[in-house]
């Protein structure tokens, strides 16, 4: 992200927003950055890899929990870190496995405990900045 080109405001009542504090041009992008924490549905297990998310016919297979699959071994490699207390996890549970609710919220949890390294989001919003919409 550019300095100076976003801001984030308060909105009261409705949580938080951000604005762009420069012209834009229509489809210009505005910011990108990796999710704080992304699970793939039962229903696309097999057909994505975990790290990046592209679909492949031919996924590497996680050989200590089966569950999670790879594009490559760099994908894999580069997952490691996050997903180590999760694969342990799915390792004691099988062959049942959690509902994707479960995965992402065990996946926020163990991210929020980690806490070593912080995603690029974050410098705009933390997750404890994130307010329910209910």
């Amino acid at each position: 992200m550019e300095p100076g080109r976003l801001e984030k405001f308060p909105s009261p009542g409705r949580g938080s927003g951000l604005r762009a504090l420069k012209r834009t041009r229509p489809g210009e992008l505005l910011y990108l950055a990796e999710p704080f924490a992304c699970a793939v549905t039962k229903r696309q297990l097999g057909a994505v890899c975990e790290r990046c998310l592209r679909r492949s016919e031919r996924l590497l297979r996680c050989s200590r929990c089966k569950v999670a699959r790879y594009c490559d071994s760099r994908c894999q490699k580069e997952a490691w870190q996050e997903h180590k207390r999760e694969c342990k996890c799915l390792k004691s549970i099988e062959p049942n496995l959690p509902p994707d609710s479960v995965r992402l919220v065990g996946r926020i949890v163990f991210k929020l405990l980690g806490q070593s390294a912080t995603c690029p989001s974050e410098k705009l919003y933390s997750f404890s900045d994130l307010q329910s919409n209910v």
